[in-house]
């Protein structure tokens, strides 16, 4: 059979913060879950990983107690995982971007994946895992997509979406894997783990990284 590409157009509601501005080819993209009847449901909430983890580890419940992500229940009864951005469809707009969204098949995507041991290589499965974290006795600074500083209390639980394979802590830790595809074309230059680090909670740091090709969903 021949391996074809099923791409999806996905138009984009703006952040006040103007967060999807920076998404790029290679973005592995979520969506929020919305009720199809409201007004806007044109236009959907999508979240690369940068965005995503800053949501999760920011946003508060009605009370504003705690945070709303609590588990992974709370987790997919918002999010569901879209594909990976291939281009901007919609240029010519400074209000709305229209993504055309790779869903199946061959894909470029940000190389944030790196085994335990070795290199990446073809065939290798890629993953994202959803495991929980704990901010630690101390109050913690963390980046948002933009690159600014904010801070967390202390002892704080929240989730985190990271890029992860079989052979890794975080794989066997996680409480949602998400299959990505199979590997078929990789580089030969291998990101750091600091950059790999960053690229989780920055767009602009996920935009440096190189791309590599996968087979979704297939």
């Amino acid at each position: 059979m021949v391996n074809s590409t099923a791409r999806a157009p996905l138009f984009v509601r703006p952040f006040s913060r103007g967060f999807e501005k920076g998404y790029s080819e290679g973005d592995v993209l979520f969506v929020k879950r919305e009720n199809i009847s409201h007004a806007s449901s044109t236009h959907n909430i999508v979240a690369n990983i940068p965005v995503l983890n800053h949501i999760l580890r920011t946003t508060k419940n009605a009370d504003g107690n705690r945070l709303k992500y609590q588990d992974v229940d709370d987790f997919l009864e918002d999010w569901n995982y879209y594909g990976i951005l291939n281009n901007d469809m919609d240029t010519g707009s400074k209000w709305q971007r229209l993504l055309n969204v790779n869903v199946r098949g061959r894909s470029r995507v940000a190389r944030l994946w790196n085994p335990r041991n070795g290199r990446l290589r073809r065939g290798h499965c890629l993953w994202l895992a959803l495991v929980e974290r704990n901010s630690g006795p101390r109050i913690a600074t963390f980046q948002d997509p933009n690159g600014m500083r904010e801070p967390m209390e202390s002892n704080t639980k929240y989730l985190e979406l990271v890029a992860t394979m079989d052979c890794c802590d975080e794989y066997e830790n996680s409480i949602l894997a998400i299959p990505v595809g199979i590997v078929s074309q990789v580089t030969l230059k291998t990101p750091t783990p600091v950059s790999l680090r960053a690229a989780h909670h920055v767009t602009e740091k996920c935009k440096l990284l190189e791309r590599i090709e996968v087979l979704m969903r297939i």
